[in-house]
Protein backbone atom coordinates (compact mmCIF):
# COMPACT_ATOMS: atom_id res chain seq x y z
CA UNK A 1 0.00 0.00 0.00
CA UNK A 2 2.80 2.12 1.05
CA UNK A 3 4.33 1.71 -2.70
CA UNK A 4 1.13 3.04 -4.41
CA UNK A 5 0.73 5.79 -2.68
CA UNK A 6 3.72 7.05 -2.93
CA UNK A 7 3.74 6.58 -6.80
CA UNK A 8 0.55 8.36 -6.72
CA UNK A 9 1.76 11.11 -4.84
CA UNK A 10 5.10 11.51 -7.49
CA UNK A 11 2.43 11.16 -10.09
CA UNK A 12 0.49 13.62 -8.56
CA UNK A 13 3.61 16.16 -8.55
CA UNK A 14 4.77 15.82 -11.83
CA UNK A 15 1.28 16.67 -13.09
CA UNK A 16 1.32 19.75 -11.03
CA UNK A 17 4.64 20.91 -12.02
CA UNK A 18 3.82 20.60 -15.95
CA UNK A 19 0.44 22.15 -15.56
CA UNK A 20 2.58 24.80 -13.73
CA UNK A 21 5.25 24.85 -16.69
CA UNK A 22 2.07 25.09 -19.09
CA UNK A 23 0.72 28.06 -17.60
CA UNK A 24 3.93 29.82 -17.38
CA UNK A 25 4.61 29.09 -21.09
CA UNK A 26 0.95 30.21 -21.91
CA UNK A 27 1.56 33.97 -20.05
CA UNK A 28 5.01 34.15 -21.81
CA UNK A 29 3.04 34.49 -25.20
CA UNK A 30 1.65 38.14 -25.71
CA UNK A 31 -0.45 39.05 -28.73
CA UNK A 32 2.64 40.25 -30.49
CA UNK A 33 4.41 37.52 -30.30
CA UNK A 34 1.25 35.57 -31.93
CA UNK A 35 1.06 38.22 -34.66
CA UNK A 36 4.52 38.30 -35.28
CA UNK A 37 4.15 34.36 -36.18
CA UNK A 38 1.16 35.18 -38.41
CA UNK A 39 2.66 37.52 -40.34
CA UNK A 40 5.81 35.30 -40.92
CA UNK A 41 3.49 32.63 -41.84
CA UNK A 42 2.09 35.01 -44.78
CA UNK A 43 5.22 36.46 -45.51
CA UNK A 44 7.59 33.53 -45.49
CA UNK A 45 10.18 36.41 -45.21
CA UNK A 46 11.61 38.10 -41.87
CA UNK A 47 11.95 41.75 -43.43
CA UNK A 48 8.39 41.45 -45.07
CA UNK A 49 7.15 40.37 -41.69
CA UNK A 50 8.73 43.13 -40.01
CA UNK A 51 7.38 46.15 -42.49
CA UNK A 52 3.52 43.64 -42.20
CA UNK A 53 4.06 44.70 -38.54
CA UNK A 54 5.64 47.89 -38.39
CA UNK A 55 8.89 46.55 -36.82
CA UNK A 56 12.23 46.71 -37.52
CA UNK A 57 14.07 43.38 -38.88
CA UNK A 58 15.86 43.08 -35.29
CA UNK A 59 12.85 43.25 -33.45
CA UNK A 60 10.89 40.51 -35.91
CA UNK A 61 13.92 38.24 -35.50
CA UNK A 62 14.22 38.33 -31.75
CA UNK A 63 10.59 37.93 -31.31
CA UNK A 64 11.14 34.79 -33.51
CA UNK A 65 13.80 33.85 -31.07
CA UNK A 66 11.87 34.18 -28.30
CA UNK A 67 8.79 31.75 -29.91
CA UNK A 68 11.38 29.65 -30.72
CA UNK A 69 12.42 29.10 -27.05
CA UNK A 70 9.18 29.33 -25.63
CA UNK A 71 7.51 26.80 -27.86
CA UNK A 72 10.76 24.41 -27.89
CA UNK A 73 10.55 24.27 -31.71
CA UNK A 74 12.63 26.28 -34.65
CA UNK A 75 8.78 27.18 -36.22
CA UNK A 76 10.58 28.40 -39.48
CA UNK A 77 13.93 26.90 -41.55
CA UNK A 78 15.66 29.11 -44.11
CA UNK A 79 14.85 27.25 -47.05
CA UNK A 80 16.00 28.50 -51.16
CA UNK A 81 15.64 32.15 -49.55
CA UNK A 82 12.24 31.44 -48.06
CA UNK A 83 11.27 30.96 -44.03
CA UNK A 84 9.85 27.51 -44.84
CA UNK A 85 7.09 26.15 -41.68
CA UNK A 86 8.19 23.33 -39.48
CA UNK A 87 4.89 21.23 -38.68
CA UNK A 88 4.87 22.28 -35.24
CA UNK A 89 4.01 25.60 -37.10
CA UNK A 90 2.13 24.14 -39.91
CA UNK A 91 -0.37 22.55 -36.76
CA UNK A 92 -0.66 26.50 -34.58
CA UNK A 93 -1.25 28.23 -38.01
CA UNK A 94 -4.73 27.92 -38.22
CA UNK A 95 -5.81 27.97 -34.54
CA UNK A 96 -3.53 31.44 -34.08
CA UNK A 97 -5.00 33.27 -37.44
CA UNK A 98 -8.52 32.07 -36.31
CA UNK A 99 -7.95 33.79 -32.87
CA UNK A 100 -6.49 36.98 -33.90
CA UNK A 101 -8.65 36.68 -36.64
CA UNK A 102 -12.09 36.72 -34.00
CA UNK A 103 -9.87 39.68 -31.56
CA UNK A 104 -9.69 42.09 -34.61
CA UNK A 105 -13.45 41.43 -35.84
CA UNK A 106 -14.83 42.10 -32.19
CA UNK A 107 -12.53 44.83 -31.51
CA UNK A 108 -14.28 46.74 -34.82
CA UNK A 109 -17.97 45.79 -33.98
CA UNK A 110 -19.63 48.88 -32.82
CA UNK A 111 -20.90 48.80 -29.28
CA UNK A 112 -24.46 47.95 -30.44
CA UNK A 113 -24.85 46.34 -33.72
CA UNK A 114 -26.05 48.60 -36.44
CA UNK A 115 -25.97 46.32 -39.81
CA UNK A 116 -26.14 49.20 -41.74
CA UNK A 117 -22.83 50.83 -40.71
CA UNK A 118 -20.76 46.98 -40.09
CA UNK A 119 -18.35 46.57 -42.57
CA UNK A 120 -15.61 43.76 -43.72
CA UNK A 121 -16.14 40.02 -44.76
CA UNK A 122 -18.06 37.23 -43.92
CA UNK A 123 -17.08 33.68 -45.28
CA UNK A 124 -19.87 31.47 -45.77
CA UNK A 125 -19.24 27.83 -47.54
CA UNK A 126 -22.06 26.15 -49.49
CA UNK A 127 -22.72 23.13 -51.85
CA UNK A 128 -23.79 24.52 -55.22
CA UNK A 129 -27.10 23.67 -55.45
CA UNK A 130 -28.66 26.45 -52.98
CA UNK A 131 -26.78 29.04 -55.93
CA UNK A 132 -29.75 29.25 -57.23
CA UNK A 133 -32.12 29.41 -54.56
CA UNK A 134 -30.94 30.64 -51.37
CA UNK A 135 -28.22 32.82 -52.36
CA UNK A 136 -29.34 35.21 -54.84
CA UNK A 137 -32.57 36.23 -51.67
CA UNK A 138 -29.98 36.61 -49.20
CA UNK A 139 -27.71 38.57 -51.28
CA UNK A 140 -29.94 41.10 -52.31
CA UNK A 141 -31.32 41.11 -48.68
CA UNK A 142 -27.68 41.77 -47.08
CA UNK A 143 -27.33 44.28 -49.90
CA UNK A 144 -30.39 46.02 -48.34
CA UNK A 145 -29.71 45.94 -44.60
CA UNK A 146 -25.75 45.88 -44.62
CA UNK A 147 -24.38 47.30 -47.61
CA UNK A 148 -21.00 47.23 -46.24
CA UNK A 149 -20.34 44.13 -45.89
CA UNK A 150 -18.79 41.81 -48.67
CA UNK A 151 -20.01 38.51 -48.63
CA UNK A 152 -17.23 35.42 -49.61
CA UNK A 153 -19.27 32.41 -50.77
CA UNK A 154 -16.96 29.15 -51.78
CA UNK A 155 -17.82 25.47 -52.66
CA UNK A 156 -17.84 23.39 -49.66
CA UNK A 157 -14.70 21.25 -48.99
CA UNK A 158 -16.18 18.43 -46.95
CA UNK A 159 -13.09 16.93 -45.66
CA UNK A 160 -11.70 20.05 -44.36
CA UNK A 161 -15.00 21.89 -43.32
CA UNK A 162 -14.78 21.59 -39.51
CA UNK A 163 -11.11 22.38 -39.64
CA UNK A 164 -12.29 25.63 -41.33
CA UNK A 165 -14.60 26.59 -38.96
CA UNK A 166 -13.12 25.97 -35.94
CA UNK A 167 -9.87 28.04 -36.91
CA UNK A 168 -12.02 30.71 -38.61
CA UNK A 169 -11.00 30.30 -41.89
CA UNK A 170 -14.94 30.25 -42.96
CA UNK A 171 -17.51 32.00 -40.76
CA UNK A 172 -20.99 29.94 -41.39
CA UNK A 173 -21.22 26.42 -44.07
CA UNK A 174 -25.24 25.53 -45.15
CA UNK A 175 -24.53 22.22 -45.97
CA UNK A 176 -26.15 18.56 -45.31
CA UNK A 177 -24.89 18.06 -41.54
CA UNK A 178 -22.07 16.64 -41.09
CA UNK A 179 -20.73 12.78 -39.19
CA UNK A 180 -18.57 13.16 -36.71
CA UNK A 181 -18.91 17.25 -36.53
CA UNK A 182 -21.06 17.19 -32.77
CA UNK A 183 -19.42 19.67 -31.42
CA UNK A 184 -20.57 22.70 -34.40
CA UNK A 185 -23.56 24.43 -34.06
CA UNK A 186 -26.33 23.46 -36.43
CA UNK A 187 -29.54 24.67 -37.53
CA UNK A 188 -31.85 23.12 -40.08
CA UNK A 189 -32.92 25.35 -42.79
CA UNK A 190 -36.24 23.92 -44.12
CA UNK A 191 -37.31 20.34 -44.17
CA UNK A 192 -37.86 18.75 -47.99
CA UNK A 193 -37.81 15.87 -49.73
CA UNK A 194 -36.25 13.93 -52.86
CA UNK A 195 -38.05 13.95 -56.09
CA UNK A 196 -36.86 13.45 -59.78
CA UNK A 197 -36.05 15.20 -62.73
CA UNK A 198 -36.53 13.83 -66.38
CA UNK A 199 -36.79 14.60 -70.04
CA UNK A 200 -39.79 14.31 -71.46
CA UNK A 201 -39.03 11.92 -73.83
CA UNK A 202 -37.52 10.32 -71.69
CA UNK A 203 -38.26 6.39 -72.47
CA UNK A 204 -38.28 5.27 -68.23
CA UNK A 205 -41.78 4.16 -68.09
CA UNK A 206 -43.92 6.24 -65.24
CA UNK A 207 -44.73 5.37 -62.50
CA UNK A 208 -41.10 4.62 -62.05
CA UNK A 209 -40.38 1.53 -59.24
CA UNK A 210 -37.56 1.04 -56.58
CA UNK A 211 -36.54 -1.32 -59.44
CA UNK A 212 -36.54 0.22 -62.43
CA UNK A 213 -35.11 3.62 -60.58
CA UNK A 214 -31.43 1.40 -59.91
CA UNK A 215 -31.97 -0.39 -63.02
CA UNK A 216 -32.27 -3.43 -61.64
CA UNK A 217 -34.94 -4.62 -64.07
CA UNK A 218 -33.08 -4.07 -67.06
CA UNK A 219 -35.92 -2.96 -69.01
CA UNK A 220 -34.35 0.44 -69.59
CA UNK A 221 -31.15 1.65 -68.79
CA UNK A 222 -32.08 4.28 -65.92
CA UNK A 223 -28.75 6.19 -65.96
CA UNK A 224 -28.64 9.09 -63.26
CA UNK A 225 -26.72 12.75 -63.68
CA UNK A 226 -25.35 13.64 -60.26
CA UNK A 227 -23.75 17.03 -59.12
CA UNK A 228 -20.10 16.47 -56.92
CA UNK A 229 -17.84 18.84 -57.24
CA UNK A 230 -15.29 16.18 -56.03
CA UNK A 231 -16.59 13.76 -59.15
CA UNK A 232 -17.34 11.25 -56.78
CA UNK A 233 -20.52 11.27 -57.74
CA UNK A 234 -21.84 9.26 -54.51
CA UNK A 235 -24.60 10.52 -52.17
CA UNK A 236 -27.67 10.05 -49.73
CA UNK A 237 -29.51 8.27 -52.92
CA UNK A 238 -26.70 5.53 -53.06
CA UNK A 239 -26.83 5.40 -49.23
CA UNK A 240 -30.92 4.36 -49.35
CA UNK A 241 -30.12 1.85 -52.62
CA UNK A 242 -27.28 -0.02 -51.17
CA UNK A 243 -29.33 -0.77 -47.83
CA UNK A 244 -32.05 -2.70 -49.99
CA UNK A 245 -29.33 -4.19 -51.93
CA UNK A 246 -29.14 -2.31 -54.76
CA UNK A 247 -27.10 0.54 -56.91
CA UNK A 248 -27.68 2.70 -59.59
CA UNK A 249 -25.54 3.54 -62.66
CA UNK A 250 -24.33 7.68 -62.33
CA UNK A 251 -23.87 7.73 -66.13
CA UNK A 252 -22.87 11.49 -65.82
CA UNK A 253 -21.07 13.41 -62.82
CA UNK A 254 -20.93 17.27 -63.30
CA UNK A 255 -18.77 19.59 -60.89
CA UNK A 256 -22.18 22.27 -60.22
CA UNK A 257 -25.65 22.00 -60.99
CA UNK A 258 -25.49 24.93 -63.67
CA UNK A 259 -25.25 22.09 -66.82
CA UNK A 260 -28.14 19.37 -65.07
CA UNK A 261 -31.41 20.63 -66.14
CA UNK A 262 -29.87 21.28 -69.84
CA UNK A 263 -28.27 17.43 -69.61
CA UNK A 264 -31.40 15.93 -68.37
CA UNK A 265 -33.67 17.79 -70.76
CA UNK A 266 -31.31 16.63 -74.16
CA UNK A 267 -30.70 12.90 -72.84
CA UNK A 268 -32.49 10.21 -71.48
CA UNK A 269 -30.65 10.35 -68.09
CA UNK A 270 -32.64 11.25 -64.82
CA UNK A 271 -31.59 13.52 -61.45
CA UNK A 272 -32.52 13.07 -58.10
CA UNK A 273 -32.55 16.17 -55.81
CA UNK A 274 -34.63 17.80 -52.70
CA UNK A 275 -37.47 19.20 -54.28
CA UNK A 276 -36.53 23.13 -53.59
CA UNK A 277 -34.02 23.47 -55.76
CA UNK A 278 -36.06 21.90 -58.45
CA UNK A 279 -39.03 23.73 -58.62
CA UNK A 280 -37.50 26.44 -60.40
CA UNK A 281 -36.48 24.48 -62.87
CA UNK A 282 -39.62 22.69 -63.58
CA UNK A 283 -40.45 26.05 -66.26
CA UNK A 284 -36.97 25.22 -68.12
CA UNK A 285 -38.53 23.55 -71.96
CA UNK A 286 -38.17 19.42 -71.92
CA UNK A 287 -38.20 19.00 -67.92
CA UNK A 288 -40.70 17.16 -65.71
CA UNK A 289 -40.64 16.42 -62.18
CA UNK A 290 -41.90 13.10 -60.92
CA UNK A 291 -41.84 11.54 -57.28
CA UNK A 292 -38.83 9.28 -56.52
CA UNK A 293 -39.26 5.86 -56.14
CA UNK A 294 -37.69 6.07 -52.98
CA UNK A 295 -38.25 5.30 -49.03
CA UNK A 296 -39.73 8.47 -47.50
CA UNK A 297 -36.59 10.44 -46.18
CA UNK A 298 -36.42 13.80 -45.08
CA UNK A 299 -33.08 15.53 -46.69
CA UNK A 300 -32.40 19.47 -44.56
CA UNK A 301 -29.72 21.66 -45.21
CA UNK A 302 -28.42 23.38 -42.41
CA UNK A 303 -26.77 25.83 -41.40
CA UNK A 304 -22.96 24.95 -39.07
CA UNK A 305 -20.93 27.56 -37.02
CA UNK A 306 -18.81 27.07 -34.76
CA UNK A 307 -19.43 27.64 -31.16
CA UNK A 308 -16.60 30.20 -30.15
CA UNK A 309 -18.46 32.55 -32.92
CA UNK A 310 -21.83 31.69 -31.50
CA UNK A 311 -21.59 35.51 -29.57
CA UNK A 312 -20.30 37.56 -32.42
CA UNK A 313 -23.08 40.15 -32.62
CA UNK A 314 -22.26 40.71 -36.52
CA UNK A 315 -21.99 36.51 -36.96
CA UNK A 316 -25.41 36.37 -34.90
CA UNK A 317 -27.11 38.93 -36.82
CA UNK A 318 -25.75 37.25 -40.46
CA UNK A 319 -27.26 33.29 -38.92
CA UNK A 320 -30.61 35.65 -37.90
CA UNK A 321 -31.13 36.71 -41.57
CA UNK A 322 -30.00 33.51 -43.20
CA UNK A 323 -32.69 31.82 -41.01
CA UNK A 324 -35.20 34.18 -42.25
CA UNK A 325 -34.46 34.12 -45.63
CA UNK A 326 -34.37 30.48 -45.72
CA UNK A 327 -38.05 30.66 -44.08
CA UNK A 328 -39.23 33.17 -47.02
CA UNK A 329 -38.10 30.49 -49.56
Amino acid sequence: MRARSSAATTTTKADAGSSKRRRSRARSVNLNLLLAFDALMAERNVTRAAQHNGLSQSAMSKALSRLRHLLDDRLFELRDGRMEPTPRALELAGPIHGALSDISRTLKLPKAFEPREATGAVRIATIDLHQSTLLPALVARLRREAPGLDLHFQAIERHRLHDQLATGELDLAIAPILAGASDLQAEPLWRDRLVTLIGVNNPLPLPMTLDSFAGADHAVDAGHVQVDANGKGASLVDAILAARGLTRRIAVVLPSSAGLPFVVAKTDLIATLPSRILKDLAAITGLKVVPAPLPPVEVSPHMLWHPRTQSVALLAWIRAMIMETAAEL
